[in-house]
């Protein structure tokens, strides 16, 4: 139950995830922006329409991701997640995506139009809550 309730702790806080896609077999990391939803166990991502990484999603749909930890040093680390373009609209999301990180509505209002979202799903995730402390929980 620790792992669990810290893995919600983490996700409900971080605004920010490194995402780790793959095309002809070559590895690409980019920092982005996400956010949670707790109710359904989407991850959600905004990119820019026709950006070099939806070419990447098309090609291959199987990412990783790690939120970017704190100073305490609390991750969640996802190795085996697909991505998927959503239904929603930034504007759909937008609470969720500014709640952890508001410049992100500033980037809304001179540029939203220019976004579409992408979810990320998985049924596991390694949760390290401390130096040696990490474990795999099932979601």
């Amino acid at each position: 139950m620790e792992f669990l309730q810290g893995f919600k702790e983490i996700m409900e806080v971080s605004g920010h995830l490194a995402l780790a896609t793959s095309k002809d077999n070559k590895p690409n990391v980019r920092v982005m922006s996400h956010f949670y939803d707790q109710d359904k166990g989407i991850v959600y991502i905004s990119t820019f329409k026709q950006s070099a990484k939806t070419a990447e999603f098309a090609a291959n749909s199987s990412v990783a991701f790690t939120t970017i930890p704190d100073e305490s040093s609390r991750l969640v680390r996802v190795t085996d997640a697909t991505v998927q373009k959503s239904e929603h609209t930034v504007y759909d999301l937008k609470d969720g995506f500014t709640k952890n990180n508001p410049s992100f509505e500033y980037t809304l209002k001179e540029a939203g139009h220019m976004f579409e979202v992408y979810e990320i799903h998985f049924k596991e995730a390694i949760v390290t809550l401390g130096h040696l402390k990490m474990e795999k929980i099932t979601l």
